[in-house]
């Protein structure tokens, strides 16, 4: 490699930066040796601030083709506004329809129908240019979506998995399948879901729903070739008609699946705004990461914070250990920027919850006072506590508090939190990862509960009772991902407080698994 006239190493071309930050060069280069090895699979676990993105993007160019996912669209925005080489690919609804009153999700060429404006769809505009660029970012969801089922991109070279602990919900979600009485009515389909009687009898029901999908979205195809396709009223029957469909791959994977014995199905079933529900869930999805997503990669790398245990982590998407690389790169930021506190302060598990909240309450009224000109954000865990708490800290504390009590609400307490000029405090259960509190944002935070997964959800119970380091697992990577949203480059700091009484207990029983610059920052 070239050097500086400092003696340092100079980058490639391929590298989007001047410089190399610590511990990306020889990332880079074991990376390259791996595949050079013959090893599929590269799995880099970098902490924040490392600079994962240009790693991916460096090894993208040096491909002769890759996708790069994210999980989230802002992520993507981000890759194409650091690297402009990089296409930009979302999915039909972030495009407006030139020809009909709504988006391309439920636009008249879903009927099969064009007009002139077509040659000018911003879909389609877009698609064209990210089939034909080297390197093009997508999400997850759409990625998964549109390589099986709708076509147009081919696999590359390489794929990029961004966030990479990310990847198993990603997958989970594509292959649920949720149906409710009121979705089937919308569709036009009066069918009452089945007595609970049984999963049997769901599975049964689903095989027979099948059929019934095909005609109905056969049905709406032959309304839709009689009428206008620009009106309000074509525009929601192609939405009805892109559900059906949509519905029909689903159920498919779903019994072709569970008959064929590949994977284990829980069935949940409740009642929800849309009437009773059915939700199908699989109980481990690595028997679907092959052939629904690595297959569209001949190498595969893979980024997080936050893999902690590479032999979990490979075991919950089906990869071979033999066939993968692993490889860590320390942590840059001062320990003593970003320390964390062991306060235990309450009891949070489920018999001592309603007893110990007001010692939470209390706990984190003194910590805002000793922060009272400061901005911060209180990781909550769950909507009750986070209810609790918004209704019983004190007032002088209260005023300063955002929270949301859904997730619909979610983004405007944040936008709210980082346009405010005040030291408001951020109380939230479902921000543990995906925002950056940097700088003034957050100059301290809290953890209230040890993040376990909820075991009240069949899957995740059942999931449990296979494997306990994956249960373990995702807590300790929540933990951890909660810890990196405040302290984001070497000179930026902020303190954590984790309050659960269970905290210490749990740091002692995972020390395998959490990193050593977490462990360094223990005070």
């Amino acid at each position: 490699m070239p050097g500086s006239p400092d003696g340092s190493v100079l980058p490639p071309a391929s590298f989007p930066f001047p410089r190399y930050r610590a511990g990306q060069a020889e990332a880079l280069e074991r990376a390259r040796e791996a595949f050079a090895a013959g090893k599929r699979f590269v799995v880099i676990e970098a902490p924040t601030g490392a600079g994962k993105s240009a790693i991916a993007v460096t090894l993208a160019r040096e491909a002769s083709s890759a996708f790069v996912l994210t999980n989230q669209k802002i992520l993507q925005d981000q890759y194409v506004t650091d690297f402009p080489d990089l296409a930009l690919m979302k999915g039909r609804a972030n495009y407006d329809c030139l020809v009909a009153p709504t988006h391309a999700a439920a636009a008249p060429c879903l009927a099969g129908k064009r007009f002139p404006a077509c040659d000018d769809c911003p879909y389609f505009t877009a698609k064209d240019v990210a089939v034909a660029a080297n390197v093009t970012t997508l999400n997850y969801a759409y990625f998964l979506a549109e390589l099986n089922y709708a076509g147009g991109f081919r696999g590359r070279e390489l794929l990029v998995l961004d966030e990479a602990h990310n990847a198993e919900a990603a997958l989970m979600s594509f292959a649920q399948v949720y149906l409710s009485e009121a979705q089937l009515l919308r569709a036009g389909l009066d069918l009452a879901l089945p007595p609970n009687l049984g999963e049997e009898l769901l599975f049964e029901f689903a095989e027979q729903l099948l059929p019934e999908l095909k005609r109905r979205a056969g049905e709406v195809d032959a309304e839709l070739a009689k009428g206008s396709l620009q009106s309000q009223a074509a525009v929601e029957q192609l939405r009805v008609k892109q559900w059906l469909e949509t519905q029909v791959e689903r159920i498919t994977i779903l019994l072709d699946s569970y008959y064929g014995g590949d994977v284990d199905w829980v069935v949940e079933r409740f009642r929800g705004r849309e009437g009773e529900v059915l939700l199908f869930k699989p109980v481990e999805v690595a028997p679907l990461a092959e052939p629904f997503l690595f297959a569209y990669g001949e190498r595969v790398l893979m980024l997080s914070a936050t893999i902690l245990d590479a032999p979990t982590f490979l075991r919950s998407l089906g990869i071979d250990p033999s066939e993968a690389e692993v490889i860590d790169v320390p942590s840059s930021f001062p320990p003593e920027n970003r320390p964390i506190y062991l306060r235990p302060a309450a009891r949070l598990t489920r018999h001592h919850l309603d007893r110990d909240l007001p010692k939470l309450a209390d706990a984190i009224a003194e910590l805002a006072a000793r922060h009272e000109h400061e901005k911060g954000v209180v990781h909550a865990h769950s909507y009750k506590i986070a209810s609790y708490l918004a209704r019983h800290l004190p007032a002088e504390v209260r005023w300063r508090v955002l929270t949301h009590d859904s997730a619909d609400g979610r983004d405007a307490a944040l936008t709210r939190h980082l346009t405010d000029d005040a030291p408001t405090i951020l109380l939230t259960p479902s921000m543990t990862e995906g925002i950056d509190l940097a700088d003034e944002r957050a100059r301290w935070q809290v953890l209230c509960k040890v993040p376990y997964p909820y075991l009240g959800d069949r899957q995740v119970a059942a999931r449990m009772e296979r494997d306990r380091d994956w249960y373990d697992w995702r807590t300790t990577l929540a933990v951890v991902q909660a810890y990196g949203r405040s302290v984001r480059s070497e000179t930026d700091h902020a303190v954590t407080y984790l309050l659960d009484a269970d905290f210490p207990s749990f740091i002692k029983r995972q020390q395998r698994r959490l990193p050593a610059w977490f462990l360094e920052a223990l005070r």
